[in-house]
């Protein structure tokens, strides 16, 4: 009897094997980032097939193959260094200056609602303004060069950066307030450890859309007057019609977007601990 009971023994190990398996691959398959990386896989498959089928024009799409030598070659010969390196340094000015001057109005507009009250209207009316609209103004008064670039991504990420502070602040909770007075807080006391707290998911969510915008607005500024860059690049080989360096410059500054906004998903587990 022993024999018969080791032998089902062994095939349950065995039908566990096999029921194991799949539900491993399926765990598998389930990960966000297998699932991401085969949708990838698809697309560039399916881009590649077209273009050398003749299904996709590919004078104006390239092939992916095309496109990856083109971007190897601007890795190896240093262009994409230089260029950059020129887009970050006016894109990362803007946008620390941005988040400091928009997150201290901000806050400041919600905890003292004096003070928010007067500046509400001309945030408002100024936010409205169609700001690469103003970029023409911009090149008049500070030139051609990065201070201009600058200064169009400051107008662009300051401004979603500051409501969102002043909605943080301006919501905390009334009750969480009442008990920081009862334990005796000061004013300022108050405003960083129980205002600043409750309006930091409010304010990561504002850098989360400014540091977006603010790639949007510089590589559009690059567009229309710069002597370098990644916008710059794009337009250069467009209107040469340079598809396949025009794709490769267009999927770096893409790739750099991704980096930034997965840096501030980072910032945010990180920033939530301490909230």
């Amino acid at each position: 009897m022993g024999a018969p009971s080791g032998n089902r023994v062994g095939a349950g190990d065995a039908g566990g094997r096999r029921t194991g398996e799949p539900a491993r691959l399926r765990t598998l398959a389930a990960r966000p980032g297998t699932l991401s990386l085969l949708i990838l896989v698809l697309v560039l498959g399916g881009w590649e097939a077209g273009g050398r089928t003749g299904a996709l024009d590919t004078f104006f799409f390239s092939t992916p193959s095309v496109i990856a030598v083109k971007a190897w070659t601007l890795l190896a010969n240093g262009d994409l260094l230089f260029h950059t390196l020129r887009t970050g340094y006016a894109y990362v000015a803007g946008v620390v200056i941005a988040i400091a001057i928009g997150a201290t109005c901000g806050l400041a507009m919600g905890w003292w609602r004096r003070f928010g009250d007067v500046v509400d209207p001309y945030v408002v009316f100024f936010s409205a303004m169609p700001r690469i609209a103003l970029f023409p103004v911009i090149i008049l008064i500070f030139g051609i060069g990065d201070l201009s670039r600058t200064v169009i991504v400051f107008l662009g990420v300051v401004f979603p950066v500051l409501f969102n502070a002043y909605i943080g602040a301006k919501q905390t909770p009334r009750l969480l307030i009442d008990v920081g007075r009862v334990f005796g807080y000061s004013h300022n006391r108050l405003f960083t450890a129980v205002v600043l707290p409750a309006a930091l998911p409010y304010l990561i969510a504002g850098f989360r859309i400014g540091v977006t915008l603010g790639i949007i607005m510089i590589v559009v500024a690059e567009f229309l007057a710069a002597s370098a860059g990644l916008g710059q690049q794009i337009a250069v080989t467009a209107q040469s019609y340079q598809i396949a360096e025009m794709w490769a410059w267009v999927l770096y500054t893409s790739f750099y977007a991704l980096l930034i906004v997965r840096g501030t998903d980072y910032f945010e587990r990180w920033a939530m601990r301490w909230a």
